[in-house]
C-alpha cells in the first residue's frame, strides 16, 4: 500500500478544506462578538465552551469510537458541524443571531470534536503502511497546518470585504464538503474480541493497557509537565512583550505568525524524511530538549530577531517530538482500543493547559513575565532529561511491532 492512496487522500483533502473553513470562523466569530458586546469576556467564554466537553467527555467518547462505526462517526461530526454552521449563517444573515445562541453551538463544536478526533486517529493507522505513519502525521498536519494559517491570514481581510454571515456559510459548506468527501473512505471496521464487555469495563481496559507501558506512562508525565509550563509561558509572552519598550504588540503579531511557520517548516521536514526505527528515539529526544532550550534561548538574549528564529525554529522541534510520540503510540496500540487511548491521553494533555495558563496569570501580576519564562524553561529542561533518558522510554519510543506483545 503506497501512502498516498485514495482513503487517505480522501480524508487528507477533507480535513484541509474544514480547517480552512475553521480559521475563517475563528477570526469572523471574534470580530462579530466584540462588534455586537465589546466583550473579550464572552469570547473566552465561547472558546471555553469548545474545549470543556472535549474535556469532560473525551476518555467516554474514545471508548464509543471503538465500540461503533468510526466511518459514520467522522462523517456525523462533520455532517452536525456543517449544519450547525448552516444555521448560524442563516440566523446571522437575517439578524437574528444571539450570543446565546453562538455559545450552544461551541457546545455542540465541541462535543463533535470529542468524537471526530479520536476517530480520526484510530482510522489513520489502517489506511497507510505502518513504515510511512510518520510521513502520514506529518502530511496530515501540512495540510492542517497550511490551511489554518491560510485562513488566518486572509480572514480579518474577508471579515470587511464579505461580513461575518457569508465567513459562518463557508465554514458550514466546508463541513459539509468533507462529510461528502469522506462518504467514500474505506475504513476496515473493528473486530472486537469481548462483545459482551460492559462500558466501565471497556473505559478501564484503556487505562489498564496506557499502564502496561512504563515508557509511555513516564512520556506522558513528561509531556503533562511540559504542557503546564508552556500553558504559563504562552500566558506570559504577552506582558513580557508589552512591558518590553523594544517589543510591544505588534511584534508580539508577527511573534504568532512565525510560531504557525514553525509548524508548517516541521510538517514539510518530516514529510520528505524516513526516521528509522532505532532512529526515532535520538530524534524524540533531541526535538523536545531542543524545543524547550530554544524559548528558554529566546527569553534570555531578549532581541527581537533571536526571539523570532528561536521560537520558530522552536515550534518546528515541538511538531517533529509529537508527531514521533503520536505515530509510536498509533503503531503501538491495537486498533480496537485506538479510540479510548488517544482520547484518554488527548484529555490528560488538553486539562493541564488550562492550570498552566491559569498559574502563569498569577505569576506575571507578581513577579517579571521574562524571568519566569527562563525559569520555567529551566525547571521543563530538568524534567525533560531527567525522564527520556530512561531506558523504558527509548524502548517505547523505538518500538517494533515484533518486539514488544501488545495483545
Amino acid at each position: 500500500m503506497k501512502l498516498w492512496n485514495r482513503n487517505f487522500f480522501l480524508l487528507w483533502q477533507g480535513q484541509l478544506v474544514s480547517v480552512f473553513g475553521d480559521a475563517l470562523y475563528s477570526i469572523a466569530l471574534g470580530f462579530w462578538v466584540l462588534q455586537e458586546t465589546g466583550s473579550t469576556t464572552i469570547m473566552g467564554s465561547i472558546m471555553a465552551l469548545v474545549t470543556i466537553p472535549r474535556i469532560i467527555l473525551g476518555p467516554f467518547a474514545g471508548v464509543i469510537v471503538d465500540r461503533c462505526d468510526r466511518k459514520k462517526l467522522i462523517i456525523l461530526g462533520d455532517l452536525i458541524r456543517g449544519i450547525g454552521m448552516l444555521i448560524i449563517a442563516i440566523l446571522a444573515l437575517n439578524g437574528s443571531l444571539k450570543i446565546w445562541m453562538v455559545m450552544l453551538m461551541g457546545i455542540v463544536l465541541g462535543i463533535c470534536s470529542s468524537f471526530f478526533n479520536p476517530s480520526i486517529q484510530s482510522v489513520l493507522p489502517e489506511i497507510v503502511p505502518s513504515d510511512k505513519l510518520i510521513k502520514a502525521n506529518s502530511s496530515y498536519q501540512m495540510a492542517t497546518t497550511g490551511a489554518d494559517i491560510v485562513g488566518q491570514s486572509i480572514g480579518g481581510l474577508l471579515y470587511t470585504v464579505i461580513g461575518a454571515p457569508l465567513m459562518f456559510l463557508v465554514n458550514s459548506v466546508s463541513y459539509l464538503f468533507s462529510a461528502f468527501t469522506e462518504g467514500f473512505i474505506k475504513i476496515p471496521k473493528i473486530e472486537r474480541k469481548n462483545i459482551n464487555i460492559t462500558f466501565r469495563e471497556d473505559f478501564m481496559e484503556g487505562i489498564k493497557f496506557i499502564l502496561r507501558f512504563k515508557g509511555l506512562i513516564r512520556s506522558l508525565i513528561m509531556a503533562f509537565f511540559v504542557n503546564f509550563l508552556f500553558g504559563m509561558i504562552r500566558v506570559l509572552i504577552i506582558p513580557w512583550f508589552v512591558s518590553d519598550p523594544s517589543l510591544g504588540m505588534a511584534k508580539y503579531g508577527v511573534l504568532n505568525g512565525f510560531q504557525s511557520f514553525g509548524f508548517l517548516i516541521g510538517t514539510f521536514v518530516l514529510s520528505f524524511i524516513t526516521i528509522k526505527s532505532n532512529q526515532k528515539y535520538n530524534v524524540y529526544i533531541f526535538s523536545i530538549v531542543t524545543f524547550v532550550s530554544l524559548i528558554g534561548l529566546g527569553a534570555f538574549i531578549n532581541n527581537f530577531v533571536i526571539i523570532i528564529i528561536c521560537f520558530t525554529s522552536a515550534f518546528g522541534f515541538m511538531f517533529v517530538f509529537n508527531t514521533v510520540a503520536n505515530s509510536t503510540i498509533m503503531e503501538l496500540t491495537p486498533a480496537d482500543k485506538r479510540g479510548k487511548v488517544f482520547a484518554t491521553i488527548g484529555t490528560l494533555a488538553m486539562a493541564i493547559s488550562p492550570i498552566g495558563n491559569f498559574v502563569g496569570g498569577v505569576l506575571g501580576e507578581f513577579m517579571n513575565p521574562r524571568a519566569v519564562i527562563m525559569g520555567s524553561t529551566i525547571v521543563g529542561l530538568i524534567i525533560v532529561c531527567s525522564i527520556v533518558v530512561n531506558p523504558e522510554v527509548k524502548k517505547f519510543i523505538n518500538y517494533e511491532a515484533e518486539k514488544i506483545d501488545a495483545k
